[in-house]
C-alpha cells in the first residue's frame, strides 16, 4: 500500500482562516478495511489559492464517487524545477558537486484537506477549505512537461470518514500511474484497531527508470549527465518530484513508454533530477556495453550512487536523488531508482530497471488500539543476467496521528531498497545499483518500532567469485518524528477534532405554578447549540423527561438559527410524559430552541420540581450502524428550569357576633359568622366549624354561600376569591340559665399565613330569676 499516513503538528497555511470540518464518521463503521478505499481524481487544470472549485479528470481506485460533505485530500505530487545543463550543475545548479537536486521545490508535496461541497459535475468539484474565502490554502499546478520543466501533477483524493475501523492486511492503495494514485488516506473519528494487520504499500510510489536493451550509437558521450531517450544508449532516470522519464518500470514487464521526453533536455544518463535516481551513463555509448548502475531514489534520505562501468571501471553510475525534507505540511512518495545500462539479458524483460519508491500513507484517528505494521518500503532494482543493476527505490512516507494515543502498538517501516545487483556470473564486474534513501515517518507518539533505514548498494561478481559494490553506495537513512499533533495538519480538521459539541440548556417562564384546585400550566424552553467550527450534529432529537404530575400540552414554537435545519418533523403527543421533537441538523454555530407548555395535574404534591433535557444525535464515532450519542442538561446544575408547585396563599379570618348577648330563657338569638379571605390568592375549600354548645338549640341557618350541616355544625363555604367574604346567620333557642360561648373556627386547603385569626366566639348569658320577697 503506497499511501500517505497523516502527520499533524503545525499548519503551513494561513491560520487566520479557520479550518472547516467535513462530516466525521459519515462512512460509518468500516469494519476490517481491505482493498483500495480511496478514489483518485487527477487534477486537470491549475487551481489557485482561494479557489472554491477544482477541475478533475476521470476517477480510478475505489468505486465510491465524491459527494457533498466528503473529506478530500489535495496533493501536489510533482512540481520541482531543475537545472538541465549537461554538466555537474545538473539538478541543483551548483557546479563542482553531485549532479542532483532541484533549483526550486515549488509546491512539491504540499497538501491540504478540504470538504466537498458538491459531487463532480462536468469535470469540476466544489470545495470548502481553510484558505481565503473558505477556498484552497495552496495553489496547485497541472502542466505537461516542457523544454524547461518536467510534468507537474496534482490529484484530488476522496478520503473515507469512518466512525470506527480496523486495519486489514489487504488494505492498499492504487499504484501511482503518473497522474494519480500512490496514496492511502483514511480518517477515523473513533477507534482504529490496528488488528495485528500488516498493511503494505511497498513500491506503489514514484516509478523506477524503465530498462531497455540498447545496442549503442555514435555521437554519445560517456560523461553525459542527461541525454534524450531517443538515443540508443545510456539508461533512464527514475521518476520523482521533478517529473517523469519517457520510459518507466512496468512491474516485471518491459518498460512502459509514456511517449513524452519527461525531463528537460532528456530522460537518460546519470544526472539525478530532484529526488529521482539518475540512470547509468554507459562507458561506451557506441556499443552501450559498459553497463554502469542506476542511482538510488530519495525521500527523507538521499539515494546511493550507481556502480562503475564494466571493463573500463569508470565512475559513470547514476547519481542518487537528493533528500526531501518531509514535514507536516509537505510529504511525497518515495522516488524511483534510475535504471542501469543494458545491452544483454533478453530473457528478463525488466532487467536493469530501477526500483519503484514506497507509497504515501496518511491516517488520522481518535485513538489506536492493538498492534499492527505499516510498511512503505522502496522496491529493489531488477537484477539482470549480464548487465548493470538498477537503483533501489526510496522509502515512502507514513503519517499516523491519534488524538487519544495508542501508537505504542505500531511498527512502521519506510526503508530504502537495496540496489539491484550487477552481473553475478564470472564475466567481470558490472555496475550494481545504488541503494534507495530512507523514507519519512511522522507519528503522534512513540511506536513499537520505526525504521527509515537507507538501502544498501547492490553487488557484482568481480570475476573471481568475490562480490563487491564496485562503486555503488548505500542510500542514507530517512527521518522520523514522534511529536506531531492532530491540530497541525493543513486544511480541514480530523474527524475526531470535528465531532459536534452540543450544549443543552433549559429554562422556564413559569417558576411558580399555583394549584388552585384545577392544576396549572408550566412553560419550558429547551435550547440545543453546537459549538462554532464543529461538524453538524445530524438526526438530532430533543427530548424532555417531565416530572411526576406534569404532561405535555402543546408546542409554542420551534426556532432554528445559525444554519440549523429540520429535515424531518416529528412532534410529541398531548399527554406524553417524555415529549420529543425531531429531527434536526445543527451545524457548528447553529442552534435549535423549542418552547412548549405542560399541564400540571390538580393535586400534584407541592414541591420544587427539576427535570433534565437531552439531545440525541448520530454518533460520529459509532461502533455499530445507527449508533447514537447524546448531550444533556443537568437539572441540578442551575435553578433556571425549576418549577415550584404550591397551594394558594390566603389569609382566612373569622368573625362572629350575636344579636342579643343577654336573652331571656327560651328566647331565640341570631349568631352572625363572617369568613373573609384577605388574600393574596384564592382560599380553597373554605369551611367553618360552628357546632352549637349545650343550652342552645338549633333553629335555622342561612349561609350566603355554601351549606350548613346542623348535625355536624360544619358550614361548607367552598372557594373564596381574594378579598371575598361569606356570612352565616345561625338562629338558636336559649334553653338554659348559664353563660354560653359559641365558637366558629375556619379552615382552608390553601396556605394560611396567619392561622391565629381563624376562630371567633360570641357569648350569651341567660341570668337566673331575680326572686324578691317583701312582707308588710
Amino acid at each position: 500500500m503506497a499511501g500517505v499516513f497523516g502527520f499533524l503538528a503545525s499548519r503551513s497555511i494561513d491560520t487566520a482562516f479557520a479550518a472547516p470540518c467535513a462530516t466525521p464518521g459519515t462512512d460509518g463503521p468500516g469494519g476490517t478495511l481491505t482493498g483500495t478505499v480511496n478514489t483518485y481524481y487527477p487534477g486537470t487544470a491549475n487551481a489557485a489559492a482561494g479557489a472554491a472549485a477544482i477541475s478533475v479528470g476521470a476517477s480510478r481506485g475505489a468505486a465510491t464517487a465524491i459527494a457533498a460533505g466528503d473529506l478530500l485530500l489535495v496533493v501536489q505530487m510533482q512540481d520541482a524545477a531543475i537545472n538541465s545543463t549537461d554538466t555537474d550543475s545538473y539538478g541543483n545548479g551548483v557546479a563542482g558537486g553531485v549532479a542532483s537536486g532541484v533549483t526550486s521545490l515549488n509546491n512539491s508535496g504540499k497538501y491540504e484537506y478540504v470538504r466537498a461541497t458538491s459531487a463532480v459535475v462536468a469535470g469540476s468539484v466544489g470545495i470548502s477549505g481553510a484558505g481565503a474565502g473558505s477556498g484552497l490554502a495552496n495553489s496547485y499546478t497541472n502542466a505537461a512537461a516542457t523544454a524547461a520543466q518536467g510534468q507537474r501533477r496534482f490529484q484530488v483524493i476522496r478520503v473515507p470518514q469512518y466512525s470506527t475501523a480496523a486495519l486489514g492486511s489487504g488494505l492498499t492503495a492504487a499504484a501511482w500511474d503518473g497522474t494519480s494514485g500512490g496514496v492511502l488516506a483514511v480518517d477515523v473519528t473513533g477507534t482504529l484497531a490496528l488488528g495485528g494487520a500488516s498493511v503494505d504499500v511497498t513500491g506503489l510510489g514514484f516509478r523506477g527508470g524503465g530498462a531497455r536493451q540498447l545496442t549503442g550509437a555514435g555521437g554519445g558521450s560517456n560523461t553525459a549527465y542527461r541525454s534524450l531517450a531517443t538515443a540508443n544508449y545510456h539508461a533512464q532516470k527514475g521518476e520523482g518530484i521533478a517529473g517523469t522519464p519517457r520510459y518507466v518500470r512496468n512491474g516485471v514487464a518491459a518498460a512502459t513508454d509514456t511517449g513524452v521526453e519527461g525531463y528537460p533536455n532528456g530522460s537518460s544518463a546519470r544526472g539525478a533530477p530532484g529526488t529521482a535516481g539518475g540512470g547509468g551513463t554507459d562507458g561506451d555509448p557506441a556499443a552501450n556495453d559498459e553497463n554502469s548502475g542506476g542511482g538510488g531514489g530519495a525521500n527523507g534520505g538521499t539515494g546511493g550512487q550507481g556502480g562503475n562501468t564494466w571493463s573500463s571501471n569508470l565512475a559513470r553510475g547514476g547519481y542518487g536523488g537528493t533528500a526531501y525534507a518531509g514535514s507536516v505540511s509537505q510529504l511525497v512518495l518515495g522516488s524511483g531508482g534510475g535504471a542501469g545500462t543494458r545491452n544483454n539479458s533478453p530473457s528478463i524483460p525488466a532487467a536493469s530497471a530501477g526500483g519503484n519508491g514506497g507509497g504515501l500513507v496518511m491516517v488520522r484517528a481518535g485513538n489506536l488500539t492493538g498492534s499492527g505494521t505499516i510498511t512503505a518500503d522502496g522496491q529493489s532494482g531488477v537484477v539482470p543476467q549480464n548487465d548493470a543493476g538498477g537503483g533501489g527505490g526510496a522509502g515512502g512516507s507514513v503519517m499516523v496521528l491519534s488524538g487519544g494515543g495508542g501508537t505504542g502498538g505500531l511498527t512502521v517501516n519506510a526503508r530504502g531498497a537495496v540496489g539491484g545487483d550487477g552481473e553475478q556470473a564470472t564475466s567481470g564486474s558490472h555496475g550494481p545499483g545504488g541503494g534507495g534513501g530512507g523514507g519519512v515517518v511522522v507519528l503522534s507518539g512513540a511506536a513499537a518500532a520505526v525504521s527509515v533505514a537507507g538501502g544498501g548498494p547492490g553487488d557484482t561478481n568481480n570475476g573471481s567469485g568475490t562480490f563487491i559494490p564496485y562503486g555503488a553506495t548505500a542510500g542514507s537513512n530517512g527521518t522520523s518524528t514522534t511529536s506531531a499533533t492532530l491540530p497541525g495538519v493543513p486544511g480541514v480538521s480530523a474527524g475526531t477534532e470535528c465531532t459536534p459539541q452540543l450544549t443543552v440548556t433549559k429554562s422556564t417562564s413559569t417558576p411558580v405554578v399555583v394549584d388552585s384546585g384545577s392544576g396549572g400550566t408550566a412553560t419550558y424552553t429547551i435550547t440545543v447549540a453546537n459549538a462554532a467550527g464543529q461538524a453538524a450534529a445530524t438526526n438530532t432529537s430533543i427530548s424532555d423527561a417531565l416530572p411526576s404530575g406534569f404532561t405535555f400540552a402543546s408546542t409554542t414554537s420551534v426556532t432554528l438559527s445559525g444554519g440549523a435545519t429540520r429535515p424531518a418533523t416529528s412532534n410529541p403527543s398531548v399527554g406524553s410524559t417524555t415529549p420529543a421533537w425531531g429531527s434536526f441538523t445543527i451545524p457548528g454555530g447553529g442552534q435549535v430552541q423549542v418552547t412548549f407548555t405542560t399541564t400540571v395535574a390538580a393535586g400534584t404534591t407541592p414541591a420544587t420540581y427539576q427535570n433534565p433535557a437531552t439531545a440525541t444525535y448520530t454518533d460520529p464515532a459509532r461502533a455499530v450502524a445507527g449508533g447514537t450519542t447524546s448531550a444533556s442538561y443537568n437539572s441540578a446544575s442551575s435553578t433556571n428550569e425549576d418549577v415550584q408547585v404550591r397551594l394558594p396563599i390566603a389569609d382566612v379570618a373569622v368573625t362572629k357576633t350575636v344579636s342579643n348577648a343577654t336573652p331571656a330563657l327560651n328566647a331565640n338569638v341570631t349568631f352572625t359568622v363572617t369568613v373573609t379571605n384577605s388574600g393574596p390568592e384564592l382560599a380553597r375549600a373554605v369551611s367553618v366549624a360552628d357546632a352549637l354548645p349545650a343550652g342552645l338549640t338549633f333553629v335555622s341557618a342561612t349561609p350566603s354561600v355554601g351549606a350548613y350541616n346542623s348535625g355536624t355544625g360544619v358550614w361548607t363555604v367552598g372557594n373564596l376569591a381574594n378579598g371575598a367574604n361569606a356570612t352565616l346567620s345561625l338562629v338558636a333557642t336559649v334553653t338554659t340559665h348559664t353563660l354560653l360561648t359559641n365558637t366558629a373556627t375556619g379552615s382552608t386547603t390553601s396556605t394560611d399565613p396567619t392561622p391565629a385569626n381563624n376562630a371567633a366566639s360570641a357569648t350569651v348569658n341567660v341570668p337566673d330569676a331575680n326572686l324578691a320577697v317583701t312582707k308588710t
